[in-house]
């Protein structure tokens, strides 16, 4: 098959069909897919983190047939049920008294959202990102991600001199390292808007903040007037155990809570639609005409994610999420693997860090495929696993025996 799509993404060689339901319980999404010539895998992959439920969870057709059937598509200036319904689920489900939303389509919508509205709130320019980060590919997205071929040759940030298309005010930080954070804020005295965290970096190999860094964050974002934003895109949405990786890492003490979360990937159930949900005293600066989109919050979209937030409280789904590492934990202390250096993560989210030098995971995606398991590769190194919530030790276990068997090739 000839691919007429832009030269953007690396080939897989495996022209994806269909979702496979008859060996999954009946009522629940699928966790695996076959190719065209009928070849069944594993799916560990997930749209990288998008199906939480599954391929095609009954309960989540059904509320999209249901809202195509009565309105698909309106602008923002009107309300619909669906949209109220989901920023009240949102307010719910966030750490704070009162919550505002914006609702987009895609992550890095939502990322620059969070960037608006934290320029706009405190009237500063400056934002902190960090080494290894990913939040997305549009200019101001790519501006918090770290790897410079990424931002090559769109956007350069403080500190580069090089030729760019946009400059813009990144300051950069390495990751954990809380003095070089309060090392910026002097540097940049009352210039700082917003420092942009992943609680666990997911595009870097899957590393999660310790507690002590995460609410270090928080005290010097209270005491210079800054926004702390997380970036959950990857690993919010019940990904870790709970609806937020930053009460998984931090808790849910009021005054340890970021001021701004995005969110966006699992929260459509494979639906594209995200969201930027912030305090109240904050949103109340994003002002008629001062952000907006088309799509974002349409009905259908909203129609999705609410069924997909029902079928995460219905089926306990947080809780299954939450035990996926500690039983892949338990399978490979039974049989373990010599070139795996760390399991890590949280919950559904988790990497395996293959030793060696330079990229020694960078061949085990093909492999594993080769095997019927669908995996991702991030930095060269490690396998990052994201499997539906409801995936239990069967599944993990042929996760496991693939990368094993992919290792002795």
């Amino acid at each position: 098959m000839q691919d007429l799509r832009w030269p953007t993404y690396a080939n897989r060689n495996l022209v994806l069909d269909a979702a496979v339901f008859d060996d999954v319980e009946p009522g629940r999404g699928s966790m695996r897919v076959r190719d065209r010539e009928g070849k069944v895998y594993l799916d560990a992959v997930g749209g990288i983190g998008c199906l939480p439920l599954g391929h095609g969870h009954p309960k989540w057709i059904a509320a999209i047939e249901a809202q195509m059937r009565k309105l698909v598509a309106a602008a923002g200036t009107f309300w619909t049920e669906p949209q109220q319904q989901l920023a009240g689920e949102l307010a719910r489900r966030m750490p704070w008294a009162d919550t505002r939303s914006f609702i987009g389509n895609t992550g890095t919508e939502v990322t620059e959202a969070s960037l608006k509205l934290a320029l706009r709130a405190t009237g500063r320019d400056v934002v902190v990102a960090f080494d290894r980060a990913f939040h997305g590919r549009t200019l101001g997205a790519i501006a918090l991600t770290a790897n410079a071929a990424y931002r090559e040759p769109y956007v350069a940030c403080l500190g580069e001199d090089r030729p760019a298309f946009a400059t813009m005010n990144v300051a950069r930080a390495p990751w954990g390292d809380l003095e070089a954070v309060r090392a910026l804020f002097l540097r940049y005295p009352s210039r700082i808007a917003m420092v942009a965290v992943e609680p666990i970096q997911g595009e870097a190999g899957v590393f999660a903040a310790s507690r002590e860094f995460l609410v270090g964050l928080r005290a010097l974002c209270t005491e210079h007037g800054a926004v702390l934003g997380a970036d959950e895109i990857q690993s919010g949405s019940g990904r870790t155990g709970h609806f937020l990786a930053w009460t998984t890492l931090v808790g849910d003490d009021p005054a340890l809570q970021p001021d701004v979360v995005w969110l966006a990937k699992a929260i459509g159930g494979g639906f594209p639609i995200a969201a930027c949900c912030a305090r109240g005293e904050l949103a109340a600066h994003m002002n008629k005409g001062s952000h907006g989109s088309t799509f974002g919050g349409n009905p259908l979209a909203c129609a999705a994610a609410m069924a997909t937030l029902q079928v995460m409280d219905e089926e306990g789904l947080l809780a299954a999420a939450r035990a996926q590492l500690p039983a892949l934990l338990a399978i490979a202390a039974e049989d373990p693997e010599p070139r795996v250096k760390e399991i890590r993560g949280s919950g559904a989210m988790i990497g395996i860090e293959i030793a060696g030098e330079s990229q020694p995971a960078a061949a085990l995606a093909d492999a594993m495929q080769a095997l019927g398991v669908l995996v991702t590769i991030c930095s060269g190194h490690t396998v990052r696993v994201l499997l539906p919530y409801h995936a239990g030790p069967a599944e993990l276990r042929q996760v496991w025996t693939a990368l094993r068997r992919a290792l002795a090739t």
